[in-house]
């Protein structure tokens, strides 16, 4: 089954060249996006899951990122 594009992509573009590890890519640019207006407060993001499908990587450091973001306040998690 095919999943919908959330179209985050341009607002998470993922380098592996780099030596950035992906988590702290991926909390770089969703944190930057948020202090740029480009997500707006309430907005949805995609699950950890269908992220990690949409951007062809793990979803371990998705996670990472997500939880970085909620302990400092700039993401709300719930469950379902």
């Amino acid at each position: 089954m095919r999943r919908a594009a959330s179209g985050i992509l341009p607002i998470l573009p993922l380098d592996r060249k780099a030596g950035t590890p992906l988590y702290r890519q991926v909390y770089e640019g969703l944190r930057n996006a948020i202090l740029e207006r480009r997500l707006r407060p309430g907005q949805r993001i995609p699950s950890t899951r269908s992220l990690a499908v949409e951007l062809g990587v793990s979803r371990l450091p998705l996670l990472d990122a997500y939880e970085q973001m909620v302990a400092e306040g700039y993401l709300e998690s719930r469950t379902g």
